[in-house]
């Protein structure tokens, strides 16, 4: 395998960005290696080893299931550069709207959305209060509770929304994973998603959020799914996208929900999320070849993984 050369970044978010995190820095490293680029963000909150263990993984050969997709995310990028080819040769998949602290209703419908993404946090009366206001403005709802939830504090929120429920698309992890309690979940009607580990956790009739910086596992036939980013860095964003939009244009299309591609929108701007725009609900190529920003990624100081 070619050298590897790494640039480490800090991303910078207005306040918590889930449930189990309550940081507003959040660093990870852009990849090279040969002619490829990838980023790895762990999310240690959620399970994941550090960004000073994966990088440790990286130099000795080791593997983990970032480590992989990195990997080989930089290898179908190196690809597409060496031919002079954008990844971007296919329409990415509509988004829903990340709901964050301020935005209304008004604005995400002006822009084409009618799915809204809600993040369960500590202060659930203001989580009901959100749902409240987004669902009656028409919007089908997304929660991702990221396991914070007991199952009794989480029957206790699910019958707050009673009047809201036929609204709720989906809820993302709604406790800490217990096949047995989310089959009781399932069966109660209650429209449960799983978006960690995929190939323990997933059952017939849950939605599979896929994370391509995690896994390219996706369900088996007839089971619906949508892709999401890994709220990374552009370069981990824009390997999402790609994923999605070969997912959507494949014979899985028809399973496919609109994604989570627009999580850009959670950090302060830098000169990667400078390049992105969203065109009808899509996220549009930011421009070059591969996965794009040619001349900034050229223009890192970049340092050989040793």
């Amino acid at each position: 395998m070619s050298d590897i050369y790494v640039w480490h970044y800090t991303l910078k978010s207005g306040g918590s960005l889930n449930a189990a995190s309550m940081r507003s820095d959040h660093p990870g490293a852009l990849i090279r290696v040969g002619d490829g680029f990838a980023c790895l963000h762990p999310w240690p909150e959620l399970g994941d080893p550090t960004l000073a263990d994966h990088l440790l993984l990286l130099k000795n050969g080791g593997s983990s299931p970032l480590v992989s997709q990195a990997l080989r995310c930089a290898a179908i990028d190196g690809e597409a550069r060496r031919a002079g080819r954008s990844l971007f040769d296919a329409p990415v998949p509509e988004s829903h709207w990340l709901v964050l602290p301020g935005d209304e209703p008004d604005e995400a419908r002006k822009e084409g959305f009618s799915i809204a993404k809600i993040k369960v946090g500590q202060e659930l009366a203001e989580v009901v209060e959100r749902v409240m206001l987004w669902a009656g403005s028409g919007f089908r709802i997304r929660l991702d509770v990221n396991e914070s939830l007991s199952m009794p504090a989480f029957l206790e929120f699910w019958a707050s929304l009673r009047a809201v429920e036929t609204s709720i698309d989906c809820i993302e992890d709604p406790t800490p994973w217990n096949r047995k309690q989310w089959s009781v979940l399932h069966e109660s009607a209650i429209p449960v998603a799983v978006d960690r580990d995929l190939r323990t956790r997933f059952e017939s009739g849950y939605t599979a959020v896929v994370k391509p910086a995690v896994s390219n596992w996706i369900p088996p036939e007839s089971e619906t799914f949508f892709v999401t980013s890994y709220m990374d860095h552009g370069v981990g964003q824009a390997w999402a996208a790609v994923e999605a939009a070969r997912l959507a244009s494949s014979s899985r299309g028809r399973q496919m929900r609109e994604g989570g591609l627009l999580t850009h929108r959670c950090f302060e701007s830098d000169d990667f999320f400078d390049r992105w725009s969203v065109k009808d609900c899509r996220l549009q190529s930011p421009g070059g070849t591969g996965l794009g920003f040619d001349d900034l990624l050229e223009g890192l100081p970049w340092k050989r993984l040793d």
